[in-house]
C-alpha cells in the first residue's frame, strides 16, 4: 500500500509518498490559498500515477481541511508524535518551529502526553 502524507502549512506545503520507504518528497509554497496548493498537489499526484484507488492520503497542518480528497485528516501535533515514534522507536520530545507558532510535544509510546505552544512564528 502506498501512503501519501500532505502537510498544508501556513507558509510551505509538504508531500511525502511512502510505501515502507520514502518514494517522493515535494515542497511547495502555500501562498495565499491553501485550496489552490491542495489542487496543485492533487495534479502532481495524478502526474505520478497516484489516485485515490491505489493509495491512502492523510492531510495535516494549518490547511488540512483544504484537502477534500484526503481519506483522513489529523492534527499536526498527532502527526509529529506518530512520525517521531516511527523514526526513533522511543519516547521523545518534538519541537516544531512553524510559520505561525512554535510547538513542543512530549511523546510516549507514540502518543502525545503533553504539548505546549505559543504564537511566535519562525
Amino acid at each position: 500500500m502506498v501512503y501519501v502524507g500532505i502537510d498544508i502549512g501556513s507558509t510551505a506545503s509538504k508531500v511525502c509518498v511512502f510505501d515502507g520507504k520514502i518514494k517522493k518528497l515535494l515542497v511547495l509554497p502555500t501562498g495565499w490559498s491553501s485550496v489552490k496548493v491542495a489542487g496543485d498537489i492533487k495534479l502532481r499526484l495524478k502526474e505520478i500515477g497516484l489516485i485515490k484507488e491505489n493509495c491512502k492520503i492523510v492531510a495535516t497542518g494549518y490547511g488540512r481541511i483544504s484537502v477534500p480528497y484526503a481519506d483522513k485528516t489529523i492534527t499536526e501535533i498527532t502527526c509529529h508524535a506518530k512520525g517521531a515514534f516511527y523514526l526513533f522507536k522511543n519516547d521523545c520530545t518534538v519541537i516544531d518551529i512553524g510559520g505561525q507558532d512554535t510547538k513542543v510535544i512530549t511523546v510516549k509510546g507514540g502518543r502525545v502526553t503533553d504539548f505546549t505552544m505559543n504564537d511566535k512564528c519562525a
